[in-house]
């Protein structure tokens, strides 16, 4: 248990000592200012080949931003979409739009017309902050469109901040989508209460031999959707702790890896398939020791690819020796939560061995597991994971808001003594194989390490007697043998939980946050 006190004293501390410094009724408009005073001329934003963004440089800009967007004829109340490039612009919109009172409603720029269209009319969006060459696409939806180019000129021209009215902290502060995992994605109230408070969440992971971010010390390497959930918090996490951020538009695993070599950030955030990439791409090889920690999320991390990350990784170097492993944090979170609300921490070690690893709900929240008949469950007892705590959001836009104190997560979970945690599946992803259940990715857990398999999806097909049975959807890396990895899984896995089949595709199907899409996955495995 000694273990466990220490990685949950480290997340409450870190989180408290956030929370003392901004305030749980801060609102997301003013944040730029307080954090404009407060690290000032410290870098906070750079993109490679562009220009790199100060604190005060930030804040310049949101104070602008405000200007233009009133100028534009925005006023307090009005949902404004924003659909740009993966660029800070995004966040430069958004922090605008919640100064003056606005609710920004993000938008992959990548998603369809037909999509954005569905989006923008759920969110009932008047408006929209858009790059010019995204223009085309929004006409036929008659918003007012703001150019990105037409505010920036304006922006240029009028350097003083106008007047402005700031949101209060309960007020909507941004529209945000959910991954689409279980259907047609919705969008989700996020608070500024309940976004901030991620901060402190954030801020529970260890960094080398610290607690938490180190301002004006630490470099957190990034290329993550600012559209999405992950991406807001990590940036919002990052900027709150002074440090700097590498943000890149898009992922290129060759491109990441030269930049962890060139730029040597000690943390670095992605999600799983990009980790993945990163192995394809020959992180094996690369120097990477300049990580002391890697974090995970979207989607659940394989053990045995954080064990090996945390090797590529390093507690500290020392005279150009790696000492020590990396932490590696594989965050459970969801757009209803603001972003994290648990994790898995594979804490740092001496080289040679490893230490166990440690899941736990993070400060903030407290949780439960319920089962089929409605019941909480005892300590080890399995059921669905329901969560409560200041972080839950106010609900999906079209619907009432959450009943009860407790949101239920639609996911399998296991909890443990302390608070500890373990996640055991989606149970919109639970096949029923005869009527046993059958939770995909513990499945996959325990068949990934055979050779040549580069990713494995577990999905269900129909089956006349069993009702549907377990078939792998793979990725080979070469060398892959689908009759020796059908015989090697029948000796690992319960007879009911192995699959039947295996089908080679090119690639897994993802949704616009890299998570994988299980319903285009069984879909692919029927077919076949």
């Amino acid at each position: 248990m000694g273990l466990i006190d220490s990685a949950l004293g480290l997340a409450r501390a870190a989180a408290g000592s956030v929370r003392l410094s901004f305030g749980a009724g801060l609102p997301l408009g003013e944040l730029t200012r307080v954090l404009g005073d407060r690290f000032g001329d410290r870098p906070a934003i750079a993109m490679p080949g562009r220009r790199m963004w100060t604190y005060a440089m930030l804040e310049r800009e949101v104070a602008r931003m405000a200007a233009a967007l009133e100028a534009g004829g925005v006023r307090a109340g009005e949902t404004v979409a924003v659909v740009c490039g993966n660029r800070p612009d995004i966040l430069v919109a958004l922090f605008g739009l919640a100064r003056i009172g606005a609710v920004p409603a993000p938008l992959n720029h990548r998603l369809r017309p037909e999509e954005q269209a569905a989006a923008l009319e759920s969110a009932g969006a008047t408006a929209a902050v858009v790059d010019p060459e995204l223009e085309p696409a929004l006409l036929a939806l008659r918003l007012r469109l703001l150019r990105f180019e037409a505010l920036t000129g304006w922006m240029q021209r009028h350097p003083r901040e106008q007047r402005t009215q700031a949101t209060r902290g309960a007020d909507p502060a941004l529209l945000l989508a959910t991954s689409g995992t279980t259907g047609q994605p919705k969008l989700a109230r996020i608070p500024s209460r309940a976004l901030l408070g991620a901060i402190g969440r954030f801020h529970a992971l260890p960094v080398g031999h610290q607690r938490g971010l180190r301002a004006g010390r630490d470099v957190v390497l990034a290329a993550l959707p600012l559209t999405h959930v992950m991406g807001v918090t990590t940036m919002l996490g990052a900027l709150c702790a002074g440090v700097k951020v590498l943000h890149l538009e898009r992922f290129d695993a060759r491109r990441v890896l030269a930049r962890i070599e060139a730029d040597e950030p000690n943390v670095f955030v992605g999600v799983p398939t990009m980790y993945a990439d990163l192995e394809s791409a020959g992180a094996a090889q690369r120097d990477l020791s300049s990580v002391e920690l890697w974090v995970s999320a979207a989607d659940a991390m394989p053990p045995d690819r954080a064990r090996r990350f945390q090797l590529y990784g390093a507690l500290e170097r020392v005279a150009g020796r790696r000492l020590g492993t990396a932490a590696f944090a594989d965050v459970y979170g969801m757009v209803e939560l603001a972003g994290p609300a648990a994790l898995r921490l594979y804490p740092p070690a001496p080289r040679g061995r490893e230490l166990p690893a440690i899941g736990f709900v993070l400060p903030g929240f407290s949780a439960r597991v319920v089962g089929a008949d409605g019941k909480a469950r005892r300590l080890f007892g399995e059921g669905e994971l329901q969560l409560r705590g200041p972080g839950i959001f106010s609900g999906y836009v079209g619907a009432e808001p959450p009943a009860g104190a407790w949101f239920a997560t639609g996911d399998v979970a296991r909890l443990g003594p302390g608070g500890t945690f373990a996640f055991v599946g989606r149970s919109g992803d639970r096949l029923k194989v005869g009527g046993f259940s059958v939770f995909p990715a513990e499945v996959e857990a325990e068949l990934r390490a055979f050779p040549g398999l580069a990713e494995l999806a577990i999905v269900g097909v129909p089956d006349p007697r069993l009702g549907q049975v377990p078939a792998a959807l793979v990725v080979a890396s070469g060398g892959f043998d689908e009759q020796k990895f059908l015989a090697w899984a029948a000796d690992r896995v319960a007879g009911y939980r192995r699959p039947r089949s295996v089908v080679r595709v090119p690639s897994l199907p993802r949704g616009p946050n890299g998570k994988l899409d299980r319903r285009a996955a069984a879909a692919l495995a029927q077919r076949s």
